[in-house]
């Protein structure tokens, strides 16, 4: 290699990396990020607002060796409360579990909230208030979910389905839901399902009343927050196919150009998607 060579490289550096991000440098990579959108509308009393945070606070505790060293590494959450239209609130912002500590203090800050409001009910709003978050906080992650629970289905703000639909076209790969039910009706869960609910793999539990809730969490974070296994694809054999004499071979810093560009476009176009 000559000094060419390296200038180069060095040049090609230089370009990719003033086509990324500034903050590309000091983004946290987790496997997930993560968030929960808890209905706190008006049919919702008192004694059901805190059964729900207990619900909350009680799964990640009793989830929380799973963080970090655990079957769910590192993870980014924030805990947005909604009820009406214009009313939504990231209660607690995006945070870092990557232990069993972390999850622990997390589910402790959820046990000392205090209710911000009691009105309609507006899900959709609730999903377009949260999509942008992704792409703004300080962690790029692996998946991005978005966690709806609720006891109703909506009677304001912008449709729902449309917000689901808008938040998938962002980069957005699950929105998932737990649908309180009382009395165990079926209406619920099936709204939920038809209008809450997208992206592959995504799903809807149902709870048994408030009392269920925090069983339902935990089932319902548990499924979310495993690391999805990696598919065993075999690598295709090197040098089957000789190079035809016609075709050149990139030289070195081309191919090192190419990788640099794309990997630079790439991570701009996911951390753009939600703009």
């Amino acid at each position: 290699m000559n000094i060419k060579f390296f200038g180069a490289i060095a040049v090609t550096i230089a370009i990719a990396a003033i086509a990324m991000p500034a903050s590309a440098q000091t983004l946290t990579p987790v496997n997930l990020e993560l968030s929960l959108l808890v209905d706190v509308s008006g049919s919702i009393s008192s004694q059901e607002y805190a059964l729900q945070t207990g619900g909350y606070k009680q799964a990640f505790t009793n989830l929380s060796s799973k963080f970090g060293a655990g079957g769910f590494g590192a993870v980014a959450v924030n805990f947005i409360e909604w009820s009406s239209a214009g009313q939504q609130k990231q209660s607690i912002p995006w945070t870092l579990l990557n232990s069993q500590a972390s999850a622990v203090q997390f589910a402790n800050t959820i046990g000392t909230l205090i209710r911000p409001f009691a009105s309609n009910t507006a899900p959709g709003s609730a999903i377009q208030f949260a999509t942008p978050l992704f792409s703004t906080n300080e962690y790029e992650g692996q998946r991005w979910v978005i966690d709806v629970s609720g006891d109703g289905a909506a009677n304001d703000g912008v449709s729902t389905s449309a917000a689901r639909n808008n938040a998938l076209a962002a980069g957005v790969d699950n929105i998932n839901g737990v649908a309180i039910s009382v009395g165990n009706s079926s209406f619920l869960k099936s709204w939920y399902e038809q209008n809450v609910q997208g992206g592959t793999g995504s799903f809807v539990l149902a709870a048994d009343g408030f009392e269920d809730f925090g069983r339902a969490i935990e089932q319902k974070l548990g499924l979310e927050l495993a690391i999805p296994p990696v598919d065993n694809v075999p690598t295709p054999p090197v040098d089957t196919v000789p190079t035809p004499p016609s075709e050149a071979v990139p030289e070195p810093t081309t191919m090192l150009g190419i990788a640099l560009a794309g990997s630079g476009l790439a991570y701009f176009k996911r951390r753009r998607a939600s703009v």
